[in-house]
Parts: C-alpha cells; structure tokens; sequence
C-alpha cells in the first residue's frame, strides 16, 4: 500500500455495476436495479466533504455496458453472470490517490474483486466497506484491499482517510484492519446518525434514482430520494445480520429526519425512501410512536 502524496488528494468513491443474471432465452433471474437511489455514498460523500476532504463520485451502474464474467447453474438452468452499466476498465486507476468501494451483498463479491483489482492496478489504496466486507474481511484483503472498514457509522472515516493521505498517523485509526492483518479495534465511540453531516444539495442530486424495487414508480414521484434514518438493530434473529455490526440501535430525531427529507426536496426529489435498518423498531422505545407519526406527517 502506498501513502499518496500532496500533489493528488482526491478520493474516488466508486458505485458497482449491476449485477445480470439471464438463462439462455435472455430470462433475467435478478432485478436489474440500476436507477435506484443511493444512499449509501450519500452518507459518505457528506461525511468526507464535512471533514476537508475532497472526493468525486462514479457510478458505474449509469449505463448499457454489459460484460460477462462467468457462468453458474440453479436449478438445471445455466446462468450468464454480466455486470451492466459503465465499463470498470474506462476508470483510470491513477486518477485518484485513494479509492473506495462499497459490498452490502456476497452475490456481488466476483464484481467487486474486478473493481479492487483494476483500482488497485496503480498501487493506490482501496478502503473496502460495507456489510459484506464486514463479515469477511480477509476475503477482500486477500483479493488486494488495502482496508477493510468495520466501523458502519461512520466514525472510521476521517482517521483513516487523513492516515491515507499522509496527514495522519496509525495511532489514530479506530475500526479498521489492514492488508497486513493489523486491526485497529474501535477506540471510539460509533457515530450517531444525528451526527452524520447533512449533504450538500450537489451530493444529493448525485444520489437521486429514477427506480426502486422492480416495480415503475408513477412519473410524478419521480426523481427518488433517499435517507438512512435509523441504524442497527437490537433484535437478534438467526437469519440477519445487522446486530453484528456492534453500533446498538441508533436512531435520527424526527427533526434531523425532516431536514434530511428537506434537502431531498430542495435537491429535485418527488418521493424518499427510507432505507431503514429498522424504522419502526423507534416504537419500543418511550416516545417512539409519537416520532414515526411526525415523521410520517412531515
């Protein structure tokens, strides 16, 4: 891993292509979701701007570009595995001197390492976050991660990019392991979705989607915006894995949820999803009823 120098200080926050999944007649077998809105990079992109840094977005699902890149069979059915959406080689891989990348689900694990390995191509850094990294994470740092984020609120980000950049030591890392298995275990206190920065307008119109889910949304809905409102979980069911990610159920205030819903508008939104760890898991808690109500009226 090398520690980029002053002269290039971007960070590149990169959106993975689409996954394809079609049997022989051209059937897909997974929804193309393309348009939806992401909200993700959102949080992120207003954390880095937040804290100094300067960060460009490219999303690669914005476009018709379709390779393949193998085969699987389901059922007796042989499956085509393509990504669509902007060719991953058109990036050039020294055009920023710190990458980052996002997995929240294992079936794009083959499309992911693609990406890792032309970013990482240059020697620059690649930061690897998201749920399935943090379930796994010697399998992205085996595949040429040079971090694997395992802090889910935030609170890793501005130590670990300042460390990448040169403007920061080790000793300041909190949640985070690196490609030589050093773990950094978090030292602080995970950040609270009422202290994620709120985006800028330009951030939020970046984020905005023309689709969610498979089903058209009505033309007048359309652009989509999307918050985050509330993170964690404190159930614990066999199948999911959310109370893993060791944040404890945190929660937005109905005010800091209006603002974020605020900025969607003003960014062009005609609609919002909530892309909600557990939204109505606020009614178990004293008060929780009364904040979904004012949420829901706005």
């Amino acid at each position: 891993m090398t520690i980029a120098q002053e002269k290039n200080s971007t960070i590149g926050l990169v959106e993975l292509p689409q996954l394809k999944l079609s049997d022989p007649d051209g059937n897909d077998f997974y929804s193309l979701r393309k348009y939806e809105p992401i909200v993700s990079k959102q949080i992120l992109l207003s954390s880095l701007e937040a804290g100094g840094f300067e960060a460009k977005f490219i999303n690669l699902r914005d476009g018709d570009y379709e390779e393949n890149y193998g085969r699987i069979t389901w059922r007796g059915i042989e499956l085509t595995k393509n990504y669509v959406g902007i060719d991953i080689k058109t990036v050039d891989p020294a055009s920023c001197a710190v990458w980052c990348i996002t997995i929240n689900f294992t079936l794009y694990r083959e499309i992911a390492v693609i990406l890792l390995k032309h970013l990482a191509s240059k020697g620059r850094p690649v930061v690897v976050g998201g749920s399935d990294p943090i379930a796994d994470p010697e399998f992205y740092l085996r595949n040429g991660a040079a971090v694997v984020v395992q802090d889910k609120s935030g609170a890793a980000n501005w130590p670990l990019f300042n460390y990448l950049l040169g403007k920061g030591s080790k000793e300041e890392l909190t949640g985070v392991t690196l490609a030589d298995g050093t773990q950094y275990r978090k030292s602080k206190k995970p950040l609270h979705p009422e202290e994620w920065p709120l985006p800028s307008l330009d951030v939020a119109k970046q984020c905005l989607g023309n689709q969610y889910w498979m089903d058209p949304f009505p033309e007048h809905l359309l652009p989509i915006g999307s918050i985050f409102p509330d993170m964690g979980c404190d159930r614990h069911c066999d199948f999911c894995q959310t109370p893993t990610y060791g944040t404890g159920y945190r929660r937005m205030s109905p005010q800091r949820v209006l603002e974020w819903l605020d900025i969607q508008r003003q960014a062009g939104a005609k609609s919002v999803v909530s892309v909600s760890d557990q939204f109505l898991g606020r009614v178990i808690f004293p008060g929780g009823r009364e904040e979904v109500l004012e949420i829901m009226n706005g």
